[in-house]
């Protein structure tokens, strides 16, 4: 209550702050009708005109944390410009502004990640604020300049809009430009054990290595303009885990990002993961084993390993059930986030705000994600037959909302596997006794449960489609070269939805068995 009166505490604004305040509206509002002049006035396109106004305010944005003592003028700046923002994209009041070749968002994202920046950030690290901030507005134009200016790009696709390496090169040096510079001349302090080799410098330049590579990845994934919220955002986070967490991680979160770049690219190559989901890897790797440790790192590797290794199982099966799938067993960004992304929350809060509930959660949440994977990938190669988990009619094997024995025992024992995995650790977060014992149990159910919810889900409202041409049921929304006929379900409900809701119910059954047995 405290914090929420702090940020609406408008009786701490000073007259200073609000003429100050008036006058930085001003400049920002004669920023975006100096852009359309130009649009209009000049040879320069609306996307050229665009990226002026995005330079210009992420400049003259980095010193509202240095000017203003309370937040509460960035606060209304910010609801002011998601406002204006979104009418101008939603009717084309100021084509100068926004971009001329499709409809995004990214001038309304970018007001909303400075306020989610100040609502983290404001009384702790407001460098964290500037810093994120001067990225969006520097670094990012300037992977698009170089993209554009040069001649035979070499373009990689990871999310729908294509992006240049050569401009992704340019967003990393400039990230890195940027952050280096911030750190170092930003008047802050840095904590006192911010020091990587005996150097503050060495932390600084390792941080901001960091900080660059994440930046990057996080704009190449980026689409219709949302790397503009998440650029700033995930930025702002690996400087707030390499400035708070300096004295608690040390070399630790520079070798898990090393450890995460070896996993990640390795992955890639022999074929486990597709290019986007080498990208989302990464960046969940980097949280896990940057920030977690061994602890919170062997039970996702256990999961990732084992079950990478039995999705390439090849059998007729298989291969008949493959057609049906949305996707194939290489897995793309959506499919690792349906699957890990949660349990790198749960990693994040413990960061936060720790307590030993967090652990039980992650662990519930990727033995759920095993448990649906085993239990499909076996279910489908070894099983005679599988019945719908709400009519128990008979249906094709791999057939959404599916289930078998043979698919229910592997799931049980992917479960398993998991719990023990984190075995070594149950003493330090759990007090009954025998704590260990009982805790492979509870993980091991909620895997269970949250792999049945997964069915659940499949039989009643993930999206399904029937092929125009073959007839056949699938999970693809074109099949046969054609789209494909919605049969039941919600349209946006697809697997990686599915995957998501599986490993928030088996989180929420472990968080719940924990509280009762604990």
């Amino acid at each position: 209550m405290n914090d929420l009166l702090y940020f609406l505490d408008f009786s701490g604004v000073t007259a200073y702050e609000w003429r100050l305040f008036v006058a930085m509206l001003i400049g920002l509002f004669t920023f975006v009708g100096l852009a359309e002049g130009l649009r209009k006035t000049t040879s320069l396109t609306g996307n050229a005109t665009r990226k002026i106004v995005h330079i210009l305010v992420g400049v003259f944005v980095f010193f509202v944390p240095l000017l203003f003592v309370s937040p509460v003028p960035g606060i209304i700046m910010s609801l002011l410009f998601i406002a204006v923002n979104y009418s101008s994209v939603r009717f084309r009041l100021f084509k100068g502004m926004d971009d001329t070749t499709r409809e995004t968002y990214g001038t309304v994202y970018f007001p909303i990640a400075f306020l989610i920046l100040i609502l983290l950030f404001w009384r702790s690290y407001p460098v964290i604020i500037s810093t994120s901030i001067l990225i969006l507005g520097l670094a990012d134009p300037a992977a698009a300049f170089v993209g554009e200016a040069v001649t035979n790009p070499r373009t990689v696709n990871l999310s729908g809009d294509k992006k240049s390496l050569q401009g992704s090169g340019a967003m990393f040096i400039v990230t890195f430009v940027v952050s280096a510079g911030c750190l170092l001349l930003y008047p802050f302090d840095l904590p006192p054990d911010a020091s990587l080799a005996g150097s503050s410098f060495a932390y600084i330049f390792a941080l901001s290595f960091v900080v660059a590579a994440i930046a990057t990845i996080v704009e190449m994934m980026g689409v219709r303009g949302r790397d503009n919220l998440f650029v700033p955002i995930s930025a702002g986070i690996i400087l707030f885990i390499g400035l708070e967490g300096a004295a608690i991680l040390g070399t630790q979160f520079y070798i898990g990002f090393i450890f995460a770049v070896i996993i990640s690219i390795t992955s890639l190559l022999v074929g486990f993961l597709a290019p986007s989901g080498a990208a989302a890897t990464f960046l969940m790797a980097v949280i896990i084993f940057g920030i977690g440790g061994w602890k919170w790192t062997i039970p996702m590797l256990t999961f990732f390993i084992l079950s990478s290794f039995i999705s390439k199982i090849k059998n007729k099966r298989k291969e008949a059930a493959e057609e049906y799938f949305e996707k194939s067993h290489r897995r793309d960004m959506g499919q690792v986030a349906g699957n890990g992304g949660l349990a790198s929350v749960f990693v994040l809060f413990e960061f936060v705000y720790p307590d030993p509930i967090w652990y039980f959660a992650y662990l519930g949440a990727i033995a759920a994600a095993t448990a649906d994977t085993w239990g499909t990938e076996f279910g489908i190669s070894f099983s005679n037959g599988a019945r719908n988990i709400v009519t128990f009619q008979k249906v094709p094997r791999g057939v959404s909302g599916g289930v078998s024995v043979t698919g229910t025992v592997a799931g049980v024992l992917g479960g398993t596997i998991i719990a023990l995995s984190g075995f070594a650790w149950y003493h330090q977060v759990v007090e009954i006794m025998p704590s260990s014992y009982i805790s492979v149990g509870l993980i091991a159910g909620a895997g269970l449960v949250g792999s049945l919810f997964d069915s659940y889900i499949g039989a009643t409202v993930q999206a399904i489609y029937r092929c125009s041409m073959c007839k056949a049921v699938t999970e693809r929304k074109t099949h046969c070269g054609v789209p494909a006929k919605k049969v039941h379900g919600l349209r946006w409900m697809t697997n990686d939805y599915v995957n998501f809701a599986c490993t928030a119910m088996g989180s929420g059954v472990a968080v719940v068995l924990y509280l009762l047995y604990s």
